[in-house]
């Protein structure tokens, strides 16, 4: 079998892989641009909470009204509006699952209270990820984020909660992992204190803690969620899911476990980015809220922004919803691992693409660095895949 004949029946998941950096490159690309002309984190994430919001709730109208948009998605993905056509194989015939006729989930306080914390990060992190983007280059922001597999161990271990045990190749993979961060932060540093004052380098140092703190807080989100949120599945449907290439139900609803409500990712998807948007809704309102309306309903002119790019906040609003979509997209057609190891090739090609756009020679040091990075990645996918490996073996 020549390598066309093979790769063929996969074409749609490397083209859609290829389309899900490019929207997440670009995206942050005018991320960067919409904070350089208007340096304002709050208003932006106010717009992205509810924007993101109100294309959820299109997509679950437009999921409600069409059943081909419906199934395009996994099980868990929209609420239960129709009958899935991979139901059958995950549900249990003997009783039937309720269909939700609204095209949301109507509030209740267990929902309220299962998001609230989910809201809170939502809030923090994007305050200071925006932040940091305002401050330094993109790269350095991404590269950070990359941090977070490290973190995530040490507080797990602190927390005494279950984690990875400890190996040679953990052990490289961390090594690799805060080498290659250290090696890029440092490089994208040197580029911009070549051209810029002291005043911008001292703003850079505020930028790299804020990118720090940012990537604090995913990693909070990450063990948060993890207490919180259990997926219901058995051992058997787990180890098909980590061993088969095609992945069935990756997406299926969260459920906690006192109460086995079970919430899709669009309703979770609303319902976090309203309280997120309520909770920074004070902060925005006092700290730049009369910036803003300063510039549209006064002079026009303002001291911190030199215009407010309405369009590239619709772009980049419209490119952080296709992302998750996409991503939704290909959890429902690819095993865990690979989705894992094309998450990890996103955040390379991030990284790659703010260097050719930001317009400054790259080294072979930085090349090292990232190729240093991505080694770390991997090999910690490995690790953790291997351990979910060992705790489905019978004893």
């Amino acid at each position: 079998m020549s390598i066309v004949q093979r790769v063929r029946p996969h074409l749609h998941i490397v083209i859609l892989c290829l389309c899900w950096y490019t929207i997440s490159s670009i995206g942050s690309r005018v991320t960067k641009k919409i904070l350089t002309e208007c340096p304002l984190p709050l208003f932006l994430g106010e717009f992205q909470f509810i924007y993101t919001a109100l294309l959820a709730l299109g997509s679950c109208a437009l999921a409600r009204k069409y059943n081909g948009i419906y199934n395009t998605f996994p099980i868990g993905t929209f609420p239960n509006y129709y009958r899935h056509p991979n139901e059958k194989s995950h549900h249990s015939t003997n009783h039937e699952i309720d269909r939700q006729d609204s095209v949301i989930i109507s509030p209740s306080k267990h929902i309220i209270s299962t998001v609230l914390p989910l809201g809170l990060f939502q809030f923090v992190g994007k305050y200071f990820g925006h932040k940091a983007t305002s401050l330094v280059p993109v790269s350095t922001v991404a590269s950070i984020k990359t941090l977070s597999p490290v973190f995530i161990l040490i507080f797990q271990k602190c927390l005494r909660i279950s984690t990875l045990p400890l190996s040679l190749n953990l052990w490289l993979s961390l090594f690799s992992i805060v080498t290659g961060v250290w090696i890029i932060v440092n490089e994208d540093g040197k580029n911009r204190k070549s051209k810029s004052n002291l005043m911008d380098s001292s703003y850079s140092s505020s930028g790299i803690i804020c990118a720090i703190i940012s990537m604090f807080i995913f990693v909070a989100q990450n063990i948060h969620g993890k207490k919180i949120f259990t997926f219901k599945s058995d051992a058997k449907a787990i180890g098909e899911r980590l061993i088969n290439s095609k992945e069935g139900t990756p997406l299926p609803f969260y459920s906690t476990e006192k109460r086995g409500i079970k919430y899709d990712k669009l309703t979770l998807m609303i319902y976090i980015s309203s309280v997120g948007f309520c909770l920074s809704l004070g902060w925005f309102t006092f700290l730049e809220l009369p910036i803003v309306w300063n510039y549209i309903f006064g002079t026009g002119q303002s001291e911190v922004i030199n215009s407010i790019p309405w369009k590239l906040f619709l772009v980049n609003g419209t490119f952080h919803f296709i992302q998750a979509m996409i991503a939704f997209h290909l959890l429902g057609e690819v095993s865990t691992l690979t989705y894992s190891i094309a998450n990890l090739m996103k955040r390379i090609a991030i990284i790659s693409v703010s260097w050719i756009f930001s317009g400054v020679s790259v080294s072979f040091i930085q090349v090292f660095g990232l190729l240093l990075n991505a080694l770390g990645l991997f090999l910690y996918e490995q690790c953790n895949n291997k351990n979910k490996l060992k705790k489905l073996r019978p004893e």
